[in-house]
């Protein structure tokens, strides 16, 4: 029989890092040794996860929060929430609670110290100390962290009673690979001409993804590279902003803004020659791995767990954090050579499929849940149990 495990996400209404690493543990789970249900705020993630097969249903999760003038104080929802797992772990006979980010955690760890079940946390982004006590997360069973960066950075803020984990996000590889041909109606279509140079970033449009950054360096890049392009694949609050920005540099003609793609798997194939991810801070850096599975060259900021999917002068190329004219620097030497993006992105995708499978990642996944269902690792060295949880 599958062991039965209950996911909880809370979050926006949107599909972006952390719902598609949950979707990608989703579709690579052993079925016949999890049994996934999921509780979820996010109405696009339970579409999402219906059409995987997850038996899913939308619940408020809301966080009690309190700092620096951010008060939430929920405790009537808050609390009902929390007795409402309760009742679906007793009914389905859930044996541990997959907390999918920090805030969910808060909600998960009450609901399984009453039930007397293992909580597990994935943490997709740094967290400061006052929240790691908030959300519980100093007391959760097992603590997923997707990069060595952040699982550093969080240590050095507080210690943890479970077990931490580092889980490097996976790339479903079949799905993000070269395109055989390139589809040139997919440039037409945004009015790029074929031969020219297309840097481009998938994120989300916030100041935290460095949009100003890359645009600061594209301009310095126009000056020798008057035929490159850059497509930004996104939407966000800050977005008009760097439109705005975009025009202030005289960059109108240059950009193209795609909005928010479900599926980016198209602009990797037949649009972009190089991926470029400009982040202030980066967990990990989920678009770099899609890139370099479709054989893309990336240029990421050195900043947090980007080092950990971009070797420098091997897969991509890496400048320092907010550095416009490194950034420049470091675009030109790609826009001059194709040969140099071929062999980056060649090693890139082989990199992908070696080292960040969804195969892989699947497995990791399923090894600590098993190990905490047990409370055995399955080396044979104990682990925290659900029953210790302070």
């Amino acid at each position: 029989m599958p062991a039965k495990v209950l996911f909880l996400h809370a979050a926006g209404d949107w599909l972006r890092g952390s719902e598609n690493v949950l979707l990608t543990i989703f579709r690579g789970m052993d079925r016949s040794v999890l049994h996934p249900y999921l509780l979820t705020s996010n109405a696009s993630l339970a579409d999402a996860a219906r059409q995987e097969g997850i038996e899913t249903e939308v619940q408020l999760l809301p966080d009690i929060a309190i700092e620096d003038g951010d008060v939430r104080l929920p405790v009537r929802n808050w609390t009902k929430a929390i007795w409402k797992i309760v009742r679906m772990i007793r009914e389905k006979k859930i044996e541990a609670i997959y907390c999918n980010g920090g805030s969910s955690t808060q909600i998960g760890y009450y609901a399984a110290k009453f039930s007397g079940i293992p909580v597990i946390a994935h943490l997709h982004a740094p967290y400061n100390r006052s929240y790691l006590l908030l959300y519980r997360l100093n007391h959760a069973s097992r603590i997923i962290f997707v990069s060595r960066a952040i699982l550093r950075y969080a240590q050095a803020k507080q210690s943890f009673h479970g077990v931490c984990d580092v889980v490097h996000n996976g790339v479903d590889t079949a799905r993000f690979q070269p395109a055989k041909t390139r589809d040139e109606t997919c440039r037409q279509r945004l009015m790029i001409p074929a031969d020219s140079v297309v840097f481009g970033q998938v994120s989300s449009l916030i100041s935290r993804k460095g949009i100003d950054v890359l645009l600061r360096a594209f301009q310095l890049l126009l000056r020798d590279y008057p035929e490159a392009h850059l497509v930004i694949v996104g939407n966000g609050p800050e977005g008009k902003d760097f439109v705005a920005l975009s025009e202030q540099l005289g960059l109108s003609s240059k950009v193209r803004w795609v909005g928010n793609q479900t599926n980016p798997v198209p602009f990797y194939q037949h649009v972009l020659d190089i991926n470029v991810l400009a982040s202030r801070s980066e967990a990990f850096g989920l678009s770099l791995l899609e890139a370099a599975s479709c054989g893309l060259p990336n240029i990421g900021a050195d900043v947090d767990g980007i080092p950990e999917c971009v070797v420098e002068g091997q897969t991509g190329l890496l400048f320092r954090r907010e550095d416009h004219v490194m950034l420049a620097e470091k675009m030109a030497l790609l826009a001059a050579s194709h040969t140099v993006r071929c062999d980056l992105g060649t090693a890139g995708r082989q990199m992908a499929v070696r080292d960040f499978s969804i195969e892989a990642f699947s497995r990791s996944i399923e090894r600590i849940v098993l190990e905490e269902i047990s409370g055995v690792r399955l080396n044979g060295v104990g682990v925290n149990h659900a029953n210790s949880l302070p």
